[in-house]
């Protein structure tokens, strides 16, 4: 078959990577590349946020029929089933048929046996574009049940010829991001005197005071968790710290700190968000503690309790202590329903509303 080179199929995906802007855009661009040596019958993409290996977005309509998705979308973010991309990510190979994952009897994987087998499309390969231990997408290549199933060759080819497609996605990510913030006012600076009024506002942070969605205290004309942090400040040693949403969706750190001086005064410094901190919120909606994110994170990306605990220098005892604490806390009781839970609250609102994916892999608001 024509195209079948490695060096050839390679410099065409690099090709299409330089040429190709926008990171779903860009996997679309791969999939068409390498479909002229190694053919499939349907295919979608997804980008995935490196922390979670969940998915953030991605382009379905060339590949399974739609009225499957959500059934296939809940197999996919319980992370069990076979060719489950944190199961994947954790292996030594990019490139994984369903046949390879089942041991030759697909018929083990429940998305087969509900989704491919309805549909016709039972020959499967997944790849991963990932780089450092990091996924940052993924491409999900189909065959019709009359059709030849990929082999190790095809395997092969497409992972040697993808290798350089992760660092491409991230940095149209990245750009992604700077885009987004060019239309972002920078950091404000509000001063307040002792008894919260106001001193100086810049424009920067009148902007953002006048978007914060929250009440305003009439005789102040600032919004009361801006009078919350201030009170922090001014009470407590040492800098406060808050996130607050605006009426558009977009979230704002506020610093604030008590200024000593001969007129003492209070500084609050007002900026977007950085998508890092964004990415705090989702273990900050259910008050995990900082060892109880460490470790839905690595059962989010598939390791055991036995990997956990060895990862962590902890005893197995005290990591089924966290487990335990953190499905309370998520209401849920296993690491599927903990992955579904995360996916289908924090994840897939943000695909349905094309929220923009940044330079850390996570959603931009």
């Amino acid at each position: 078959m024509p195209g079948r080179s490695l060096d050839a199929l390679t410099a065409r995906v690099a090709h299409a990577c330089r040429t190709t802007s926008g990171a779903v855009a860009l996997q679309r661009a791969v999939a068409e590349t390498v479909r002229a040596a190694v053919p499939f019958d349907a295919w979608c993409v997804l980008t995935i946020d490196p922390a979670s290996v969940l998915p953030t977005g991605g382009f379905h309509r060339e590949g399974l029929a739609l009225d499957y998705m959500p059934r296939f979308m809940a197999i996919e973010a319980g992370g069990e089933d076979a060719l489950a991309l944190p199961t994947l990510a954790r292996g030594a190979e990019r490139a994984v048929t369903l046949s390879t994952a089942t041991g030759g009897d697909p018929a083990r994987s429940a998305h087969y046996q509900e989704i491919l087998v309805p549909t016709g499309f039972t020959r499967e390969m997944r790849v991963l574009f990932s780089t450092n231990a990091h996924v940052w997408g993924a491409l999900i290549l189909f065959r019709s049940a009359d059709a030849p199933d990929f082999s190790d060759a095809d395997a092969a080819l497409i992972s040697g010829a993808t290798a350089g497609v992760a660092d491409a996605i991230r940095r149209e990510m990245v750009l992604t991001e700077i885009a987004a913030d060019e239309h972002v006012e920078g950091p404000g600076l509000l001063l307040l005197d002792p008894d919260f009024d106001r001193i100086s506002t810049t424009t920067a942070a009148a902007h953002w005071l006048d978007r914060v969605d929250d009440d305003v205290d009439q005789r102040r004309g600032l919004p009361y968790c801006v009078l919350n942090l201030a009170n922090q400040a001014w009470s407590r040693p040492g800098p406060a710290r808050s996130r607050i949403r605006t009426r558009a969706g977009r979230w704002v750190t506020m610093h604030a700190e008590r200024l000593a001086g001969p007129a003492e005064q209070i500084s609050i410094i007002i900026e977007a968000t950085r998508p890092v901190e964004i990415a705090a919120l989702v273990a900050d909606s259910y008050r995990l503690t900082a060892r109880e994110r460490e470790v839905v994170g690595l059962l989010a990306r598939g390791h055991s309790r036995t990997e956990i605990a060895r990862m962590l220098a902890l005893s197995t005892h005290t990591v089924d202590d966290h487990i335990k604490r953190l499905f309370g806390k998520v209401g849920v009781r296993s690491r599927a329903e903990l992955t579904a839970k995360l996916f289908f609250d924090q994840h897939m609102p943000r695909i349905q509303d094309e929220v923009p994916v940044g330079g850390t892999g996570w959603f931009l608001r």
